[in-house]
């Protein structure tokens, strides 16, 4: 496993992980461990400062050396195209700066009269001998679509999580976190904006990457990266993009999106049939330890095969998804409340018209809750949210909904004491909560949403490392979120409205047919039938760690597995959460924790 981290304090590090590499050679408390190609960790020192950029940066030697020299500004966890960690250590302490994105999530933990921080909570899980945490997991399975629930945790007991666009600074009192980075006005085309930061994050992977390969689904995001990479590629350089398709069907739907966007000039098309073998909920047992549950774990079949097959037949040295562009740039539809907050009258009437069309809704009841949720303290709909956790009482969002947090009910498996952890989780979040400014709801959950896509697909890597490959997701750069985050509420488009932004940044990259497109691909039926071709092995997972640890009646999950399986519409039937949960649990079982010294020997070695 590929991660980097510290040790901060005054005295050298009393424990280290086992077959570190030192960033800098006579700093022995910032190591990396596992294989780095050499544009991902660079080092400069001048005097007593030191500092690292950690990740795909475009940062030059010159511009490094002067960050040594001056020290580090806050703007540099968004100043550079990439997804990068910048680290700087003085004689009194060690600050980090987080990407906005959560591509790279940072952790602590306090031991040995200092504070430990890592990129991977795993590995700091291995040195405090931390066990999952039941609480957060209570809420992943309850709520897993408020992502403000798991604010500042890991998925272990005890490891801290630095929040996305923050400094960390670590030193003699203690280790505390800072905001540097807001929603920022530009001026200028956001389509322009956008454009240019994508081109800037395909470019900076192009530029380090021998034969860069990219999903091309013929949806909108896969599609902009690998045309952008495509037509960024040097002389004789080969980038391919890469198409999934059920065996047998070889046009309609989305391939047919991919074949047209296949045919721009720099870009290599390949085509990769799916079998029984891809389908979801296979191979579970397969899947690796990582730092939490990875979103790909139900499809890891079709993930990991899809990864070991441009891994054997292109020898792909990067890979692209558009992970995240969804979250990015699809506005939610508190946007309408954030309207009435500010005054917007005529504009809220008409996106509420918009969305009411779209979502085949009448439009009066919309603007009702619209209105009723700019009158709505993030606090106390949290605190809505907890209570209705405890009881059990929590019904499906209804279609269209406007609203602080999506939820479902809260599922039939789900025991008294997950419910009350749950609770106890949303209360502790409602604590917590700072009220938004009229105008910034939409861009405080858009920025929520990104920060959860990030870290969790930090998982994802973890899977495609295992296989060999480095997956990357541009979506989630600290530029692309600030240049798309920082649209003022008066440009930003409606929630009706699929993507406008990114169409109108391709241009004419876009095929006129791919550009017109309103809706993305289904995927359900595929989902379906892999429940149903791994019912048995999926029946069996009732049995283990998460009915252990009380969090659900494995009677219970069963039918809910069954019924999902045949496609019925059960109320609070989403099993997705509760199956991932599991094999991560049981891949920790499996599989040996990271290895760090003892502190004699470590002590000794220094």
């Amino acid at each position: 496993m590929r991660w980097f981290g510290g040790f901060a304090a005054a005295v050298a590090p009393p424990r280290s992980p086992v077959g570190h590499a030192r960033i800098w050679p006579t700093v022995p408390g910032c190591w990396t461990c596992g294989q780095w190609a050499g544009h991902e960790v660079r080092a400069a020192w001048s005097g007593p400062r030191f500092v690292a950029v950690a990740g795909t940066c475009g940062i030059t030697a010159a511009e490094l050396a002067r960050l040594a020299e001056r020290g580090v500004p806050d703007d540099a966890a968004w100043r550079w195209p990439g997804s990068y960690t910048t680290v700087e250590v003085t004689r009194t302490g060690t600050r980090v700066w987080t990407d906005l994105g959560g591509a790279w999530p940072i952790y602590t933990a306090t031991a040995d009269g200092g504070t430990y921080w890592a990129s991977s909570s795993r590995a700091l899980a291995g040195l405090a001998g931390a066990r999952p945490d039941v609480d957060r997991l209570a809420a992943c399975l309850l709520a897993p679509f408020v992502p403000v629930l798991l604010a500042e945790r890991s998925a272990f007991e005890g490891i801290a999580l630095a929040p996305p666009g923050h400094r960390l600074t670590m030193d003699g009192d203690g280790a505390r976190v800072d905001r540097v980075w807001h929603p920022r006005p530009r001026a200028g085309s956001l389509p322009g904006q956008l454009r240019k930061e994508l081109a800037s994050a395909t470019k900076v992977r192009i530029d380090t990457a021998e034969s860069l390969t990219s999903d091309l689904s013929g949806g909108f995001d896969s599609t902009a990266l690998a045309l952008l990479a495509g037509s960024q590629a040097r002389p004789g350089q080969v980038v391919t993009g890469v198409t999934v398709h059920p065996a047998g069907r070889a046009s309609g739907g989305d391939l047919d999106y991919a074949r047209l966007a296949a045919q721009h000039t720099g870009l290599t098309h390949r085509l990769l049939p799916l079998t029984g073998e891809h389908a979801p909920y296979s191979g579970l047992a397969e899947v690796p330890a990582t730092d939490e549950p990875a979103p790909s774990t139900v499809a890891h079949a079709r993930f990991a095969g899809q990864l070991r097959w441009i891994r054997d037949t292109i020898g792909t040295d990067c890979h692209l998804t558009g992970d995240g562009g969804d979250s990015l740039l699809c506005t939610p539809p508190i946007m309408l409340a954030d309207l009435v907050a500010a005054g917007r009258r005529r504009r809220v009437v008409v996106e509420t018209m918009r969305w009411a069309r779209l979502r085949r809704l009448p439009a009066w009841p919309l603007l009702a809750a619209a209105r009723r949720t700019a009158r709505t303290r993030r606090a106390d709909a949290l605190a809505a949210l907890a209570r209705e956790l405890r009881t059990g009482g929590a019904s499906t969002t209804p279609d269209g909904h406007i609203g602080w947090h999506a939820t479902e009910p809260v599922p039939p498996w789900a025991t008294a004491d997950a419910r009350e952890r749950a609770d106890a989780t949303a209360h502790r979040a409602a604590t917590r909560a700072v009220d938004v400014p009229a105008g910034m709801f939409a861009t405080t959950l858009a920025a929520e949403s990104m920060a959860e896509v990030g870290r969790s697909a930090r998982a994802d890597i973890q899977l495609a490392e295992h296989v060999g490959v480095p997956l990357a997701n541009p979506f989630t750069d600290a530029r692309v979120v600030d240049a798309y985050l920082s649209v003022p509420l008066v440009e930003r488009p409606g929630p009706a409205s699929y993507k406008p932004v990114l169409a109108a940044a391709m241009g004419s990259l876009f095929p006129p047919r791919l550009a017109a497109r309103t809706t993305k691909g289904d995927f359900n039926p595929d989902h379906y039938g892999g429940m149903r071709a791994n019912l048995p092995a999926l029946h069996d997972l009732a049995d283990g760690h998460l009915a252990a640890l009380g969090l659900i009646k494995p009677d219970a999950l069963r039918r809910s597995l069954t019924l999902t399986a045949a496609g019925l519409p059960v109320p609070g039937s989403t099993v997705e959460p509760a199956i991932a949960a599991e094999v991560w649990l049981r891949a920790l079982d499996r599989e040996p924790r990271v290895a760090w010294t003892s502190p004699s020997k470590a002590k000794g070695a220094a």
